[in-house]
Order: C-alpha cells, then structure tokens, then sequence
C-alpha cells in the first residue's frame, strides 16, 4: 500500500507542474516541451467503437522523437499515422473499443513525458447499416481480382460518413474503391491478389470513423490448369485494344467475362497452349476480365482514363549498348496504352529489328548488329496503332564494333542419350540453338559467359527418336551440329545384396529408370511405393510373414526383362524391453517416461487410471509418457508387446495422494479502489495446474486472467459497481477450499 501511496503523491506532483505550465511537460526554459493544440486539448472523450484519426500532439525539439502508449490499449488503442520524427508534430489514431477510463502517455526521446486522460463512453451502437455481396472466405488466383458490392447507409445525417473494405497486410491484398452508386447506396471495391501463393490475408469492413469487422479470409491460389498472360491492372485510353491470351491444356474455349460495358472482349484465334482474345477499351472508367473453365477463374482489371494520356513505356536496358558485328540483343519493354509497341531505329542500315515474342504486357525485341563497325544508331519505343502515333519513348543507343567469329559447338558427332536425360552443349559465337524436330528434347538455355552459351537438352521422346541439333548467327546458314537419339535408360536399384529384415521392421529402396518393382512371392513382404522424384521412386517394404520365410524383389521396365534386385528374409524380431521393470507409486497428477524398445505397443491393464501417450520415437526405441489420473489407492499393470512374442508384463504402478498446494497472495489487506480503476494480484501456487479466482459478489468486480509465469498467476480486477458496493476476493487450487484474500471496497 505505501509504493501505491508514493506513486499517487508523484501523480499529483505532475498535475501540479502541468497545471502551471498550461498543458506544457517543461522542467527547466531551454527543455523539450510537449504540447496539445486546442483541438487535442478540448477533447475529452469517444464513443466506443468510433476512431479518432489525427490527434496532434507538438514537440518544441525537432531533433527528438515522440512515442505514445495508451494504459489500457482494451479500451483505446493508439497508432501513429506516419513517420513524422523530425517535423516537431505528430498525428495519431485512437481507436475507442472498450467502455472506460484510459491514460494516454506521449514520451519523447531524451525522457519528457506528457499525458491526456480520454473516457470511452456510449453504446457503440452504429449509425449506419452495412452488408456486402460476400458470403464467406474465397480464394484468388495469383494475380487475379474480385470486386466486392457494399451496400451502404448512414443513418445519421449529421454525421459524414462512407464505406471502407481494407485489407490486414496490403502486401497480400489491395483493395481500391472503383464505383459508386450513391442514389442506391452501392459501393463497388476490387480486390486484387498481389501476394505470393499460398499467402492468405483478412478483409475487413466498417465505415469511415469506426472501427471495421472482419469480413473475411482471401487465400491466394495457383489454379492448375486455367492461367491468363496478363497479371496485373492494364491502364490506357479509350480506343486502345489489347491482346491477351487465357492458357489451358482443355479443347475448350474458357468462358470471357467483363463486368460492365467500358471495354469489350472478342476471340481473335487459337494460338499454341491457349486462345488469343482482344479487349477495346470504349468508355473511360474500370473494368474487370474474368475467364472462367472447369470451376477455376482468373482475371485482370482495365482501367480506361477519363483523358487520354501518352502509353506507358518501362526498359531496363542500358541506355549504352555495344554490339559486334552480327550479335544480337534482346530488349525487354514494359507497355499499357496504345496497342503493340515498335522499336524504331534512328538510323537506317545499323540494326535489325524482330519482335520476339509477348508476355502479358511485356514485350521481348531481339536487336541485331548489321552495320559497319563504329556506326551508331539511337533507338526509339513508338506506337504506331495509336492517336499518340508520333509519340516516342527514347530507348538508348547501339554502337557497332567488329564482327564474331563463326558459330562454334563443343559436341559435333551424333550420340544416344537415354530417356530422362540430359546433356549440356557448350554453343559459341551463335545467337540460338535449337532441335529441329519437336516433343523428342527440351532444350533450356541455362546460362552464358561471353560468347559461350550453355543448352542443356532432356531426352523426352519415345526410345528410338531422334533429332538433329542446329546453331544460327547472323550472317551464316544454320549449321547442323549432330543427331542425338532418344535410348532407354535401363533400371537400377540403390540395393543388390541379399539381406535379413527382422519381422514388423521396414527397408527403403531406391529404384530408379523402372515402371514396377514386386515381391516374387506373397504374404511376406508388403511393398508400398512412398514417393517418385524424377526418374527415381522410393519403395518402402515391410516384413509381415513368419521369421525363415523370404521373398524375392523385382524390377522391370519397357524394353528390358525383369531384373532381380535381391532376396530378402524374414528375421526374428528383437525382444521387446523396458527401461522400468519394478513396481511404483507415482502422485495423482504426476507423470512419468517410459523407454520401450522393440515393441509394437505399451498399454495399462486397467483403464482410467494412467492417461498413456506416446512422445516420441527414435530407431527401435519410444517414449511413452504415462499421467496418474485415477484416485489414490488404484493400481494397474502395464504391458509391452510385438509381433512373435506374447503380452509381457513390464510393472505395477500405483497412484499416489498428489501434495497439497499452499497458496499466497501479494495482496492481503482490504483496501478501496475508484469506480473503473484496475488492481492486479499476483497468486503464488507452487505445483498447481491452474486456480480458481473470483469475488464473492456478482457484478462488483470484473475478473481478468492476464498471464501465468511459472507458478505465479496474474488476475486483474476492474471496479464496475457502483460506489460504495464491496466483495471479498478468494482464490483456490483444485479440490481445495477457496481463501478469503481480501475485501475491495469501490470508492
């Protein structure tokens, strides 16, 4: 009671020296200074479950920082807007969330200290109603987007006020309002799935002032078959058309969606993987394209400019290029607005330009050397399809230096490489390489150095095809480096030796380049494939038949016999064993690890009175934890067994009288506390699970358990009663009486 004491005469002290210097923490002329503006000053309390954004608090010294910590975050949590270190003012967000009393404490940097006190008051009843066409939790396709309707209501006119759907963490989820209809209260917000897969984030929706409700948990997902090119939100003017393509292994065309009529959306063709579809942009505003087939979605959003404004254009080329003669570079351009862009040279005769290939809005160029060494030429991004057909985005220059030498290949006779497979050719001075049959190799450029560039082909036609290589550059024919045969790999097994496995134990194989692997004869061994990675599968066995039998194991793939791997024969199986054999008693409550080796199971013979769980393993040993659950007195044997032996009685365990608990309390005078203030006990109960705490009268005091460390637990109460009401606090172990700690009178 005297720290209590102390610490209320060093509130009152500070009151004091803020009373005097008008709401002002200053301890001598030349010491930071925290000030409240008139506005922050005059505000007194909130209404629960409103939000208060921008609560100004001033510093005098810019070069400090200013933190803030509420006494009760339960009841008013605050959060500053930004990062404001520096400027000498700060904003801050309260959100009222409890009925109570709360102390906001703001402490700068080199140790001065203000605070205001704010009352959360009210019913926290809204003054609007809310509802969303959302159902529950959904799931979005990487890169995909959904629009949520929210009907909207402000029941009080006095008041300004709107919805808001907002996401927990914005690097998972964007939410952007894109429409409203205001004479119906609609509000129309897309979501956008901007996170990684497997990443989930929470919607939450409220209205602008208050405090917003869940909604809703949005994962992201990779579908597995249905994908679109494009990923992100496409942004042009009105007239612009884009290509997009939606990707499927079906015959099928997937359904095309647009969500109103500022853009539309035809099929153009059937292209390799998928179907090609062009989107015109007709009426500025949003948009939403969602393809839909077999129960999977993706989408894009357009958004359509209300005035029309030149493409975007983004390159990470260098704005210098060198080029020897007949190399080749390829430019990757960024481009929304203004249809299919064009790289333009500012030079006749120095460069070759061939458009590559279009991913999503990415668009890849291959630029070539062609003209005489030291010539140069700049090069430009243009729009030729659009109104902006002059408009050009600067891309940087080439100069030519002297030419390559020819195309080189350090693999030039024909081989066989074994389905599965792969070879890496070292290919130098060439500007591609390539199969000239296809579906019989994958050829993946994998990495290059100088002039060297390094294929790698995987052989994955049928055995007996065959493709020949060739290599390119400018200026020369394409060359032909070898024909390379699709052989079959023959099957191998990471075990050949005949072994014993005792009964109940299990062996892995690895067997790789094989469609099967079998036992030669039944009931012995059982065979379960575990799991495949590439041309490798993993076969676990398990002994099952009698000690003496055995059984040969057998692999086979197309084009080769059967192969024998090895026999192996059924062991005995290693006696079961305990590390605990005599009999004991053990307290209600307490437990005890048993080590049993070598055996399948480990059980009481009568039930109810051990709780039994097995915590771990490690080879032919388990750890079996036991828990006296029984009442003193009561007894039971515990057994072990395995395959070939009979039941085996391991000990008699008897439960013990648990030791009494001896509780104390920090708190054990009577005392007195304001109307909504809070006191924290500490309770000490050296071997107690848990404890009882309460007060002996209903609605006086508010219990709240805050935490357990070691064998102290931690209660608050909170006076709710009215002035002058009392109750006895008690605490108490389990089975035990409950002890009068104290009575707390509210002031």
């Amino acid at each position: 009671m005297k720290k209590r004491i102390r610490a209320l005469s060093m509130v009152l002290a500070l009151s004091l020296v803020i009373a005097v210097f008008g709401n002002t923490a200053a301890f001598a002329a030349d010491a930071t200074q925290i000030t409240f503006p008139e506005e922050t000053d005059a505000l007194q309390s909130l209404q629960l479950n409103s939000i208060y954004y921008g609560l100004e608090v001033n510093v005098s010294n810019p070069d400090v920082t200013l933190s803030a910590v509420s006494s009760d975050p339960s009841i008013v949590k605050i959060e500053e807007e930004t990062d404001t270190s520096g400027s000498g003012a700060y904003y801050y967000d309260l959100e009222a969330r409890l009925n109570g009393v709360v102390t906001l404490t703001f402490t700068t940097s080199d140790g001065v200290s203000a605070t205001k006190t704010l009352t959360v008051e009210g019913t926290g009843e809204p003054t609007y109603t809310l509802s969303s066409d959302v159902t529950g939790n959904f799931s979005l396709n990487k890169g995909s987007s959904r629009i949520v309707k929210v009907h909207f209501e402000n029941n009080d006119v006095d008041t300004y006020s709107y919805p808001t759907l907002s996401a927990q963490n914005g690097k998972v989820l964007k939410t952007t309002l894109v429409n409203t209809d205001e004479d119906n209260g609609d509000y129309y917000f897309r979501v956008d799935a901007v996170g990684t897969i497997g990443q989930s984030d929470d919607l939450y929706l409220g209205a602008y002032g208050f405090i917003p409700n869940k909604l809703c948990t949005v994962s992201i997902i990779q579908n597995k078959d249905l994908r679109l090119d494009t990923t992100t939100e496409y942004i042009c003017n009105t007239g612009d058309k884009y290509h997009f393509i939606a990707y499927t292994n079906s015959g099928i065309n997937p359904q095309i969606m647009v969500d109103n009529e500022n853009i539309s959306v035809t099929f153009v063709t059937t292209v390799y993987g998928g179907y090609e579809y062009e989107m015109e942009a007709l009426e500025p505003g949003t948009a939403l394209i969602t393809a839909t087939l077999n129960g999977e979605t993706a989408s894009f959003p357009v958004t359509v400019n209300e005035e029309d404004d030149f493409p975007s254009v983004v390159s990470d080329a260098p704005a210098e290029i060198t080029l020897s003669q007949g190399e080749s570079h390829t430019y990757k351009i960024t481009a929304m607005g203004g249809g299919v862009p064009i790289i333009v040279p500012g030079t006749d005769g120095v460069v070759s330009v061939q458009f590559e290939k279009k991913e999503g809005i990415d668009y890849y160029f291959q630029v070539t050397a062609i003209g005489e060494v030291d010539s140069q030429t700049n090069l430009s991004v243009m729009f030729p399809d659009s109104t902006y057909d002059d408009y050009s985005v600067d891309l940087g220059s080439i100069t030519i230096k002297e030419g390559a030498p020819a195309p080189q290949s350090d693999t030039n006779s024909d081989f066989t490489l074994k389905k599965g497979e792969s070879y890496t050719f070292k290919i130098s001075n060439a500007s591609s390489f390539y199969a000239g049959s296809s579906n019989v190799f994958q050829v993946v450029k994998v990495s290059t150095s100088g002039s060297d560039a390094y294929y790698k082909i995987t052989a994955i036609g049928n055995p007996g095809q065959s493709a020949g290589f060739y290599m390119s550059a400018p200026g020369y024919a394409p060359q032909k480096v070898c024909v390379v045969t699709v052989g079959q790999a023959a099957p191998q097994s990471d075990t050949n030796s005949d072994f014993t496995l005792k009964k109940g134990e299990s062996y892995t194989f690895k067997i790789s380049n094989a469609s099967s692997f079998y036992a030669g004869s039944s009931n012995v061994f059982q065979v379960v494939k575990v799991s495949t990675s590439g041309s490798d599968a993993y076969y676990k066995i398990t002994a099952i038949g009698n000690p003496g039998q055995s059984a040969g194991f057998y692999m086979s793939a197309p084009g080769y016999a059967a192969q024998k791997v090895c026999v192996v024969t059924v062991g005995q199986a290693a006696a079961p064993k305990s590390d605990t054999n005599s009999d004991f008693t053990l307290k209600k409550g307490a437990s005890y690890t048993f080590k049993i080796s070598n055996a399948t199971s480990f059980y009481p013979g009568s039930s109810n009175i051990f709780q039994v769980a097995k915590v771990s393993t490690s080879g032919s040993d388990a750890y079996y934890k036991i828990t006296a659950i029984g009442n003193p007195g009561q007894s039971a044997g515990f057994y072990m067994s395995a395959p070939g032996y009979a039941s085996q009685k391991v000990c008699v365990i008897t439960v013990g009288a648990p030791d009494s608990v001896s509780i104390q309390s920090d708190t054990n005078l009577d005392f007195s506390l304001a109307k909504g203030a809070s006191y924290q006990f500490k309770i000490t109960a050296p071997g107690a699970s848990s404890i009882t705490f309460n007060p002996g009268t209903a609605g006086v005091f508010q219990v709240t358990f805050l935490r357990r460390t070691g064998n102290d637990f931690f209660y608050k109460i909170t006076a709710i009663g009215k002035s002058g009401q009392q109750a006895g606090i008690y605490a108490s172990a389990s089975g035990q009486v409950a002890k009068k700690l104290c009575v707390v009178t509210i002031k």
